[in-house]
């Protein structure tokens, strides 16, 4: 098999953990950023805050950031970020703890 041990190559990098060469890929067609598929490091030492902007452009979350900060939106961004909602509770007073302080 050609794509055996790739997994690791292609592990989560990154503010919001890129995975999969095929997110890899679109995030470097998207950015014109050729070297990530050839050095997926790069995600972690040198765009990790791009690929979480990548993230959240291409998945049109944006808009739901614009609702506010509330548990709500909250809930709604770390679902479609993670799929589900581990670690909800946290990252609720993480982010009204930042909210506070940015306001």
């Amino acid at each position: 098999m050609g794509n055996s041990g790739q997994g690791y190559l292609w592990r989560g990098r990154g503010f919001l953990q890129c995975t999969g060469k095929n997110n890899y890929s679109q995030f470097a067609a998207d950015m014109d950023l050729s070297e990530v598929m050839e050095d997926p490091d790069l995600v972690a030492t040198k765009f990790p805050m791009e690929s979480a902007i990548w993230f959240f452009h291409r998945n049109k979350l944006w808009d739901i950031c614009d609702k506010g900060v509330n548990d709500e939106v909250i809930k709604t961004i770390t679902k479609r970020v993670n799929g589900g909602y581990n670690g909800l509770k946290h990252r609720k007073e993480e982010t009204n703890k930042i909210y506070k302080w940015l306001s």
